[in-house]
């Protein structure tokens, strides 16, 4: 589990930081190109949508990973201990549950893409790339929400306070 950890953290900070700074670097790039230079490069808005995209998605399970996800947990804080670990875990169920569905649905997508052959306007690649996206953001996202329930379980099978104390934090659920 450590191993997989380890993987999926530098994965998704190496896309994450590349991402950024090329899209950054290439939107810099073309303002100085069409303003100083008047020449604009017709491909670079798109390899930046695409690039936001999949950061977006990426970003998403990393934001999972360090509970970053927005919540409203005004009510819950103030549940006992018990309850407020039943309403943790069934928020990670959910959470589950709805990247499960992401994942479906982000996959019938790609299928239906690729079963038409489109392609993107200007670069001319494959349109099912940037629709990966989806499904691969949300299957990290799904290993991450499932690291975060057998962590939680965990804890209360052991008797720790780690609902509690990740509240003390301020960490949403």
């Amino acid at each position: 589990m450590r191993k997989l950890n380890y993987f999926l953290n530098h994965i998704e900070e190496y896309i994450g930081v590349f991402s950024l700074i090329f899209s950054s670097f290439l939107v810099f790039v073309q303002v100085v190109l069409r303003y100083i230079f008047n020449y604009s490069l017709y491909w670079s808005e798109e390899v930046v949508r695409y690039l936001i995209i999949w950061f977006i998605f990426i970003g998403s399970s990393m934001a999972v990973r360090e509970k970053a996800h927005a919540a409203v947990d005004v009510v819950v804080m103030y549940l006992p201990i018990a309850l407020r670990t039943v309403f943790v875990a069934i928020a990670n169920t959910l959470a589950i549950i709805f990247c499960v569905i992401l994942i479906y649905s982000g996959m019938k997508n790609v299928f239906n893409v690729m079963e038409f052959g489109t392609v993107t306007p200007s670069l001319g690649i494959p349109m099912y790339i940037p629709y990966l996206a989806i499904p691969v953001g949300a299957t990290l996202m799904l290993i991450r929400f499932i690291q975060i329930l057998f962590q939680d379980m965990k804890g209360i099978w052991s008797g720790q306070k780690a609902v509690d104390d990740t509240m003390e934090k301020g960490t949403k659920i």
